[in-house]
């Protein structure tokens, strides 16, 4: 398997080898809306590993005929080799000197390091939106709860902060993947639980109840859905670092790991849309809700049947009664929506920063990709294919 997945990436980065430098045309206008856009200055951020790619860029574009990387055109021929590597000259047919010399251009960049920039780049734009949504979960546990929780969330914080400066480590990437895996393995049996708890206690339907049951419930749900909303946060979180610690970036691969993400996501939906929608007829036809109802319904009845009375219909009685009976209505609705107010909190759905991400390296890996560049910028944009 290690030799497919490793012939598998060599014949994808031979192909992005194949690299056409053309020279700079400050007028050309390119179709560029849809193109993911790095600045270089970002490029020096990602850490010491990723300068070399920054110096060659720069050097292509500014020119100065020094080392660095290039493209060698030998026009079909041999170039002559000496004890420290391959020189200029070409052989002729017969492999003597006289072939010419071989043309190079300056290639842009090392294109592992370049497909892992872009990766790197386009996660760091999600970090705001990942951190955002961590904070909106931990706000709702238990102290002692968030206490043992932050910390895995913290071991998953530092690998995706400093992946950037160890993508290429392996001895890093090996003992990170240990921990990550554990997290993954915890989160995952959370899920089941979770959504078995609360499966079983949608399954307890009672015909009279009233809305301080109501409420206790919810209060209930509440915290199991937190509950699990936080294990598929850290599943899909553990399972995004375990596919950049790996290094598996097969098509087959990402596709499944992105399709077992969803379909966690979509029962996680599945669950609260059931959950929702029972407790909500629950709030409306509790013993209070009921009252309420019967009073509006009655305010209104009497205020519409004092207006058929032609002697008593010029008073504001039968007005006030009619308007007194949509207050009552209105307010018992309210009353409801306000209840389930807690409940609507965990609707979120908390995986999708992390499946964008995945699609992300699936799209950059396994599909053609132009990559242009600038003084300032490289600019990577998908071909349609």
């Amino acid at each position: 398997m290690s030799n497919e997945l490793d012939k598998r990436r060599d014949t994808v980065l031979q192909s992005m080898m194949d690299v056409e430098c053309l020279p700079a045309m400050p007028d050309l206008d390119l179709a560029m809306n849809n193109a993911t856009k790095i600045p270089l200055a970002n490029l020096s951020a990602l850490g010491v590993a990723f300068q070399p790619l920054t110096t060659a860029i720069q050097t292509a574009v500014t020119g100065g005929g020094g080392s660095g990387l290039y493209y060698v055109n030998t026009k079909g021929m041999q170039m002559f080799s000496t004890s420290e590597g391959f020189i200029g000259s070409l052989k002729t047919a017969s492999g003597t000197v006289g072939g010419g010399q071989a043309r190079m251009t300056a290639l842009a960049c090392d294109p592992t390091m370049l497909f892992m920039a872009a990766a790197l780049m386009n996660i760091e734009k999600k970090l705001d939106a990942i951190q955002e949504t961590q904070e909106e979960i931990l706000e709702f546990l238990e102290e002692k709860e968030r206490a043992v929780l932050q910390g895995n969330l913290n071991v998953l914080g530092d690998v995706m902060s400093n992946f950037k400066y160890n993508w290429n480590n392996d001895t890093y990437k090996t003992n990170k993947h240990i921990l990550v895996q554990q997290i993954k393995k915890e989160a995952e049996a959370s899920i089941i639980l979770y959504r078995d708890q609360i499966a079983k206690k949608l399954k307890k339907r009672f015909l009279i109840h009233s809305d301080q049951e109501v409420k206790g419930t919810l209060k209930k749900l509440q915290a199991q859905f937190k509950d699990y909303q936080l294990a598929l946060y850290l599943y899909s979180y553990s399972t995004f670092l375990e596919v950049m610690l790996l290094g598996n970036f097969s098509e087959g691969y990402l596709d499944s790991v992105e399709q077992r993400i969803s379909e966690y996501s979509f029962q996680y939906r599945s669950l609260y849309t059931e959950c929702y929608s029972l407790m909500e007829d629950y709030s409306k036809s509790s013993i209070q809700s009921g009252m309420l109802s019967g009073l509006a319904v009655a305010s209104k009845f009497m205020g519409e049947t004092i207006a058929k009375v032609p002697v008593i219909s010029k008073s504001q009685l039968d007005e006030n009664l009619i308007e007194a009976g949509g207050r009552l209505g209105r307010h018992g609705e309210k009353r409801a929506t306000v209840a389930l107010e807690g409940l609507a909190q965990t609707r979120m759905n908390v995986t999708l920063p992390f499946v964008k991400n995945i699609r992300a390296i699936n799209d950059l890996y396994n599909k053609p990709a132009a990559y242009l560049f600038d003084r300032d910028n490289v600019y990577v944009q998908q071909i349609a294919g």
